[in-house]
C-alpha cells in the first residue's frame, strides 16, 4: 500500500513502467475520480510512479524526497478513494462505447478499405489503428478475472476532407462541448483550434489538421451515442453536394 492507503501499482503495470520509460504520470481527476452525479466534484489530483530499474532513478528519488509536500486534504483522499471504487466497470463501459463508435466512423471514412462515395471524414485516430503495434506493447495483457479494461481507452480525434464538414459534424454532434476529456459523458472539443488558435499555420507544419474534433467517450447508453455520430456524419456528408452547389 502507498500513502493514504492506496495501493502499490500492479504487476502489469510495473513491466510496463520498467521497459518503456522512467516515470508514469496520471491524473486522478479523470475518470478514475469521477461520479454519475454531476453534483459531486471532481477534485483536483494527479499521481506519479518512479521507474527503479531507471539509471535516473537514484537522483529523481533523492529530488523528489527533497521537494515532496503531502498537502493532500484529509477529506479529499476519502472522496478519490470513494469515487474511484466503480472505476472498472466504468471505463469497461467507455471503452466498448469506444471501440464501436470507431468502428463506426473508420467505416464512414477514407480511411476504410472501401470508403463510402461521399465520405468527409479523412481519418480516425485510435490507438486500434494509429500506432497500433507500440500501444499493443504497452497496453494490459492478461487483464484480471472479468475484468475488460486492457483495450483502447475513451479518447480519439477526427480529421475532415473540409472545414465545412467538420464545423456541420461539431455543430450537429448532440453531445457536451469542451476542452477536457476523461468524464463520465461523452465531451467533444475541436481541439487544434483551441490549442493552437494564435498558430495554426504553424501546428499545421507538423501535421495538426485545424478542423480536428476530439472526443472523449462517455458512459451515456450505445443506442443514444450511435444517434448523435451518425446524425453528426450525416451532416458533415450533406456538405459535399452544398459544396458543390
Amino acid at each position: 500500500m502507498g500513502r493514504h492507503g492506496r495501493q502499490q501499482p500492479d504487476q502489469d503495470l510495473q513491466w510496463r513502467r520498467q521497459r518503456h520509460g522512467r516515470q508514469v504520470r496520471q491524473s486522478l481527476s479523470s475518470i478514475g475520480n469521477s461520479r454519475p452525479s454531476c453534483t459531486d466534484s471532481v477534485l483536483l489530483r494527479c499521481s506519479l510512479v518512479l521507474n527503479p530499474k531507471s539509471p535516473h532513478y537514484g537522483r529523481l528519488r533523492s529530488t523528489f524526497d527533497q521537494i515532496y509536500e503531502d498537502t493532500i486534504y484529509g477529506e479529499d483522499a476519502i472522496f478519490m478513494e470513494r469515487n474511484s471504487r466503480d472505476f472498472r466497470p466504468r471505463i469497461a463501459t467507455i471503452n466498448q462505447n469506444s471501440e464501436l463508435l470507431c468502428d463506426f466512423l473508420r467505416a464512414r471514412s477514407l480511411a476504410d478499405d472501401r470508403p463510402p462515395a461521399n465520405a468527409v471524414l479523412k481519418d480516425v485516430f485510435y490507438p486500434k489503428w494509429s500506432t497500433a503495434a507500440n500501444y499493443i506493447q504497452c497496453r494490459r495483457k492478461v487483464p484480471p478475472a472479468g475484468d475488460t479494461t486492457g483495450r483502447f481507452g475513451g479518447l480519439f480525434s477526427l480529421t475532415f476532407t473540409s472545414t465545412a464538414a467538420s464545423e456541420a459534424f461539431y455543430d450537429t454532434l448532440r453531445c457536451a462541448k469542451g476542452p477536457s476529456l476523461g468524464t463520465n459523458f461523452t465531451l467533444a472539443s475541436p481541439y487544434a483550434l483551441l490549442a493552437h488558435y494564435t498558430e495554426l499555420p504553424w501546428a499545421a507544419t507538423y501535421g495538426v489538421d485545424g478542423a480536428l474534433v476530439r472526443v472523449s467517450v462517455g458512459m451515456e447508453p450505445y443506442e443514444s451515442l450511435f444517434k448523435w455520430f451518425e446524425e453528426a456524419i450525416v451532416a458533415a456528408e450533406a456538405t459535399v453536394g452544398a459544396v458543390a452547389a
